[in-house]
């Protein structure tokens, strides 16, 4: 669709958007592309969603190009 439009498909930003991603999920995409992954935390208490971001937040760093 971007090449019809006129436009190189390398210069649009990927966003992939899931509720769930494993740590080598994230490195894959970040390897074909995407340049944004939103990631859905279901509702729960600080003790269950804390170590949740503590994971995303140690690897933010690991994957960010």
């Amino acid at each position: 669709m971007a090449r019809e439009a006129g436009r190189d498909p390398a210069s649009l930003p990927m966003t992939v958007w899931s509720p769930r991603f494993s740590d080598d999920d994230v490195k894959r995409l970040r390897d074909k592309g995407v340049a944004r992954i939103v990631v859905q935390l279901k509702t729960a208490g600080a003790d269950e969603l804390l170590p949740v971001l503590d994971r995303f937040a140690k690897l933010i760093p690991a994957v960010a190009g």
